[in-house]
């Protein structure tokens, strides 16, 4: 019931839709149930025209033609043809109103899961897959959907057309009416045996849905690494079997589900023998007319799509609570990362934020035991221009991603001007931080709209600036559309030098108070890379940069050098300073000119 009431609740915006939905329908199965009703009119006047005594009138065929005839037929035609009509107009404005509103609570639904996937931390993303969250954004919803257009539609329309249907029968004939719904208790106990079935397996056959759209969404992306280790056959293989998995499941489903309309068939055909039968004795009996039962067989008619909607529904609101179950785990994740104050409150980030400081600052990732960064503590002034460099994993990027809060410390604090980075506007902070990861991603756009991604309303001379700054524009010219090239997922069509280049350009144009590069230069060649930082020393002037690097040619000019090891600081101070203490910076720094040594000879 909790999970139905929440559901519900997104009606309530459309309630007035709904309501108004709902008397269309109601209006429409009134004038439909009068249908049958002229045809029995109609056929008993007919038929007492031909037992009483005119002139000409001797056959049934000469009857209908004949004058009288012919003014009963015109009149109930046009009745008929009055009722068809309403029945038709009102239930078009049925489907413009339920159907409309079903369809605008998709899209406030599928809007308000893309806003809470932006706002869930990092942990939510490494325990679901892209595949699984991209199915529940989308297919889960489109299932859900069903609830609040087909479902809510069919159900009151099986209500209201059961009710003036069962109302109709009673007045015709209370005994026949009995007969004629023998069935029904049949009807609903199959039908609740069968749903029970259908929920159970709708949650089985997402849950591998996710799965299988997740592997392949994987093998796309990676298609270049599938290519380069000669792995197609394997991939087609895991594919297949995956796709098997899901297919036998698909038609364990499909098969109950193709016997449920066959089964509801039968036993409205039962009900219709039931209605001959007994509606034959009764006109022997002289207690009902020919038109009466042919009235009594079009209700029974009428009854078939209620029944067979009964089915429908119940197998669609299923499948529906199925997926909303799995939209719901989504919706009721906790937002970790979030701002304790409104924008507001806050001062201009542009004026403000520059100097940054780690106190004491413990951090492990979710769900395992060990700290990767272990009580940390270091000043950046505003304006100044730090590294931090060390091993492979020492905790580098670990330790910058709690600066735009992508994570917060497990222990210690942040703090930005003197401000615990908690107590900051979220949106604020992250619009005065100018951050190029490790992992280089760019999106299937065109160049130009990657470089001002990060800032509305940028202009083409802008984004011209920020690209020269980073030393690629000339490569881009040297496209034919230039800025307009459209590159590939994850920006297939560049090198790796141009991608970590053109980030370079994309955190450029925000004019961010604080820049963050991790390891951004690790792709372009030495003469490339002193361009860039020729360019970058003027533009990183009065601006708090970190520069995270393997390479010491990279950050030797920093103000400050902190060489981490296991998460700690172990070394801190300038160039000189470092190469005087003869330890971990000292050992990478010969390495380094031995390694370019030997690739000079």
């Amino acid at each position: 019931m909790g999970a139905l009431k929440r559901l519900n609740s997104y009606l309530s915006k459309y309630k007035w839709a709904v309501v108004l939905g709902t008397l269309f329908l109601t209006g429409a199965n009134f004038f439909l149930v009068w249908i049958p009703g002229l045809i029995r009119k109609t056929m008993d006047e007919v038929e007492a025209l031909k037992n009483a005594d005119y002139d000409g009138a001797d056959t049934l065929f000469s009857t209908l033609f004949s004058t009288e005839a012919g003014i009963i037929l015109a009149e109930n035609a046009g009745y008929l043809i009055g009722a068809v009509a309403l029945y038709g107009i009102l239930l078009f404005a049925t489907r413009q109103t339920l159907i409309v509103s079903s369809r605008k609570v998709e899209f406030d639904m599928r809007n308000e899961i893309l806003e809470k996937l932006m706002k869930l931390p990092q942990r939510f993303y490494a325990k679901y897959s892209s595949g699984e969250i991209y199915v529940r954004a989308t297919e889960d919803v489109n299932k859900v959907r069903e609830y609040y257009g087909p479902v809510i539609m069919y159900s009151i329309n099986t209500i209201t057309r059961a009710g003036f249907v069962i109302t109709m029968m009673y007045v015709v004939s209370k005994d026949l009416m009995i007969w004629a719904l023998i069935p029904l208790p049949f009807i609903s106990v199959f039908a609740y045996w069968i749903t029970g079935y259908i929920h159970k397996h709708s949650i089985i056959i997402q849950e591998q849905y996710s799965e299988l759209a997740g592997q392949a969404k994987e093998t796309f992306s990676s298609i270049r690494l599938i290519k380069a280790y000669n792995r197609l056959d394997n991939e087609q293989k895991k594919f297949e079997k995956m796709s098997e998995q899901y297919r036998k499941k698909k038609l364990r489903l499909d098969m109950i589900e193709s016997l449920f309309h066959p089964a509801l068939n039968f036993l409205i055909g039962i009900s219709l023998l039931i209605v001959i039968w007994k509606g034959g004795e009764m006109i022997i009996q002289g207690s009902l007319t020919v038109g009466n039962i042919a009235e009594f067989l079009i209700y029974v008619a009428y009854l078939t799509w209620p029944v067979a909607a009964l089915g429908y529904t119940t197998n669609r609101f299923q499948k529906s609570l199925a997926s909303w179950n799995r939209i719901e785990e989504v919706l009721d994740q906790p937002i970790e990362i979030e701002s304790l104050t409104t924008v507001q409150e806050q001062k201009d980030p542009k004026s403000t934020f520059g100097s940054i400081e780690f106190k004491n600052v413990s951090f492990k990732y979710p769900d395992t035991t060990e700290n990767v960064i272990k009580n940390v503590s270091f000043k950046i002034e505003k304006g100044q221009n730090i590294a931090i460099v060390g091993r492979t994993g020492s905790g580098k990027t670990s330790l910058v991603q709690l600066i735009p809060r992508l994570f917060d410390p497990n222990e210690g604090e942040v703090l930005i001007d003197g401000q615990n980075i908690k107590s900051l506007d979220l949106e604020q902070l992250r619009s005065a931080i100018g951050f190029v990861p490790q992992d280089t991603f760019l999106f299937s756009d065109t160049i130009g709209d990657n470089i001002s991604f990060g800032i509305e309303g940028a202009t083409t001379e802008m984004i011209e600036q920020a690209a020269e700054k980073a030393q690629v524009k000339e490569n881009i010219l040297d496209f034919e559309k230039k800025f307009e090239t459209m590159l590939g997922e994850r920006g297939i069509t560049l090198s790796g030098g141009q991608k970590q280049r053109t980030a370079i350009a994309r955190a450029l144009i925000k004019d961010p108070n604080i820049l963050i590069f991790d390891d951004s230069l690790s792709a372009v060649d030495t003469k490339t890379e002193e361009a860039i930082l020729k360019h970058l020393r003027q533009e990183l002037s009065g601006r708090t940069t970190i520069m995270i690097s393997h390479r010491i040619s990279t950050i030797k000019d920093a103000d400050v050098i902190y060489y981490l090891k296991d998460g700690e600081i172990v070394e801190s101070g300038n160039h000189q300073e470092l190469l005087a203490l003869e330890g971990h910076y000292t050992n990478m720094y010969n390495k380094q000119i031995l390694e370019q040594e030997l690739a000079e000879i």
